[in-house]
Order: structure tokens, then C-alpha cells, then sequence
């Protein structure tokens, strides 16, 4: 029994009593105060409905971030974790001074000399970004050595935020902009080439709408076969009361052949033969043109409208970045917890001194 009770006793001590009396000299001797500033932030959906809005804690409130804005939170949150932005807390605030200047913590203590990877890894400790699914918010939390310097790391990662977010806001409606006004500048350009070809069509015609034309010319040879018919008419009527070589009959006559004659000229201007440069080849070449620029003016309008559009929704789809919660000024430092990591690193060394109990025991059984 002596035996037994020695071996747990050494077991006590080497198990819970010598690094639980570790623990208390690290936290009471070694252990650096760190503070921590928090803020809530989140990125959301302009919208005109909303625009009357003006706080963007109560607008979020109030359901104006459009959940599609899911994607750029989480893109954002990776950004602030990552070491474009701790090399841009390098360059503004002299990040890697503040956090070397502690040299008594081993277990926050970093090295000016150390590789860029065990110093991004230190970052990622004391700056924490947790996304909640529920409400679509960043938290972040900041933790440094000094309360005002903890602020200020966190008002330099929101603002790197709200310009990060704002360029990929940008690019996205730049991409999708540049797209519609590349198709507007074809569209007016095609348009003006086909306007180009109707006015110098028309120039070289010397008719301003050749259809019109076209259709009066076939209006006027309507006209001038009705009265052809009609003066054939009376000279069949002459000729039943007077004799053929009569000076009536014969100007009859003469009238009947000029009109003919004139009948002839019309329809020859009007009617092409061969493909020729008449006028009805005329008013089909100027429908045809017609048409195309119709069709491009048509396609112009769309265009210059589709831009317009676009840019309305650009408007709508434009992503700013919402601060909640803005980032505090730590009065009292939140670690290290001491009463909390002490009572859990013995409750820790207890079950740990159990199980190592119960494990010896089971051999010991065996054993006998």
C-alpha cells in the first residue's frame, strides 16, 4: 500500500502539481496583458429603394444587404487574414515593431528576424475574422499590447476593407460596362455607315425617298392610260360621223400619238430593262438601304438603351462596406483570462491524472 500511495503521489505531483505550479508562474511572471478591439461589418447591396437610408447599421437592419453579397463578405474575409494586408499594416503602422516589442511572453513573443510565414502565422492569432451565417456579419478582433494600438489596427483593416471592397466593386462594373459600350460603339458605328450609304444613295439619285417617287411615277402612267382610253374613245366616235382624212379626226389622231408617245417615255423611266438605272431599280436599291439602316438604327437604340440599363443595374449591384459595430477602445485587457485558464488547466491535469490512474491500475491488475 506504501508502494501504491508513493507512485500516486509522484504521479500528482509530476502530472497535476508541477505544471499547474508552471502555469501559475507563466501567468503571474511572464504572461503579457492583451487587449482587443472588435467591430461588425458587412458587405452590402446599394439599391435605390434603399437609398433614402443613410446609416448603413440601420439599412442593414432594416434587410438592404442583398444576401448575393454572401460572396464578397466571405472574399473579404480571407483578404483581411492574408498577407496583403499585413504587409499594408507593415507599411502604415509599423505592425511588426509593436507585436517584437514584447520579448518576456514565450508564448507571444515573435522575432524581428523570423520568416515571413511564422510571422503570418502570428497574425492570424491576434487578428480573428468569424463570419456569422445568420446575420451575414464579419466579426473581427484585433489583439495587441497596448489599447489604442489594438484601435488603431482595426481602423486601418477597415479602411483597407472598404477600399478592397470598393476596387472589386469596381472591376465587376467596369468588365460588365466596357462589354456595353463596346457593343454601342459597333452598333453606331454600323448605323452611321449605312446612313452614310442611304444619303450619298439619295445624292446620286437626286431623290430624297425614291418609293414616293417610284409610286407617282406609276400614279401619273395610271392616269395618262385612263386618258389614252378615253381619247381612243372619241376618235372611234368621230370616226363614225366624219371621214377619216377630216381635220377633227386627224388631230384626234395626233393627240393620240403624242400621248402615246408620252406614255412610252414614262413607262421607259419607270421600268428598267436589263438591270438597268431606272427608277423602279432605283426605289428597290433605296428600299433595300432603308431597311438596312432601319435595322441598325434599331439596333443603335437597343444598344445606347441596353448601356443605360446596365448602368442602372451597376447602380443597384454596387457593393460598399458597412460598418455595424465600429471598432471600440479597449479599457481593460481580455487576456489572458488567468482565473479561467488556470481553473481549466487543472481540470485539464486532474482528468489527465485520472486517466494516467486508471491506465497503471489496469497493468497492475494484469500483472497479478
Amino acid at each position: 500500500m506504501s508502494d501504491s500511495s508513493s507512485n500516486k503521489r509522484r504521479l500528482f505531483i509530476f502530472i497535476v502539481l508541477i505544471p499547474f505550479v508552471l502555469a501559475i508562474i507563466y501567468y503571474a511572471l511572464f504572461a503579457v496583458n492583451r487587449y482587443v478591439s472588435t467591430a461588425e461589418i458587412a458587405v452590402r447591396q446599394t439599391d435605390s429603394t434603399n437609398s433614402a437610408i443613410n446609416s448603413p447599421g440601420l439599412a442593414l437592419l432594416l434587410g438592404s444587404v442583398n444576401p448575393t453579397s454572401r460572396e464578397e463578405t466571405l472574399y473579404l474575409r480571407q483578404y483581411i487574414i492574408s498577407n496583403d494586408m499585413l504587409q499594408i499594416l507593415e507599411e502604415k503602422i509599423g505592425w511588426l515593431d509593436h507585436y517584437t516589442s514584447v520579448n518576456h511572453d514565450p508564448l507571444y513573443w515573435l522575432s524581428k528576424s523570423a520568416p515571413q510565414s511564422e510571422v503570418l502565422k502570428f497574425y492570424q492569432r491576434v487578428v480573428q475574422v468569424h463570419y456569422d451565417t445568420e446575420t451575414g456579419l464579419l466579426k473581427v478582433e484585433v489583439q495587441a499590447f497596448d489599447p489604442e494600438y489594438s484601435q488603431k489596427v482595426l481602423e486601418t483593416i477597415l479602411k483597407e476593407s472598404e477600399r478592397f471592397v470598393n476596387e472589386l466593386s469596381h472591376r465587376m462594373t467596369r468588365d460588365q460596362l466596357t462589354f456595353v459600350e463596346k457593343e454601342l460603339a459597333t452598333a453606331r458605328t454600323n448605323y452611321e455607315e449605312k446612313r452614310d450609304e442611304l444619303l450619298q444613295f439619295q445624292a446620286q439619285n437626286n431623290l430624297l425617298n425614291a418609293e414616293a417617287t417610284a409610286t407617282s411615277q406609276s400614279e401619273l402612267i395610271a392616269s395618262m392610260e385612263a386618258t389614252l382610253a378615253t381619247e381612243k374613245a372619241k376618235l372611234t366616235t368621230l370616226l363614225s360621223s366624219l371621214s377619216p382624212q377630216s381635220p377633227q379626226v386627224l388631230q384626234q389622231k395626233r393627240k393620240i400619238t403624242a400621248i402615246q408617245e408620252q406614255l412610252k417615255q414614262e413607262t421607259q423611266r419607270l421600268i428598267a430593262q436589263d438591270g438597268g438605272t431606272k427608277l423602279n431599280t432605283v426605289a428597290s436599291k433605296f428600299r433595300d438601304l432603308t431597311i438596312q439602316a432601319g435595322i441598325a438604327e434599331e439596333a443603335y437604340k437597343v444598344s445606347l438603351a441596353s448601356l443605360e440599363n446596365t448602368r442602372i443595374e451597376v447602380n443597384k449591384k454596387f457593393r460598399t462596406l458597412a460598418v455595424v459595430v465600429s471598432p471600440n477602445l479597449p479599457e481593460d485587457a481580455i487576456y489572458p483570462d488567468v482565473p479561467y485558464n488556470l481553473l481549466t488547466i487543472l481540470i485539464c491535469l486532474l482528468a489527465l491524472f485520472g486517466i494516467t490512474r486508471f491506465i497503471v491500475a489496469t497493468i497492475e491488475d494484469h500483472r497479478d
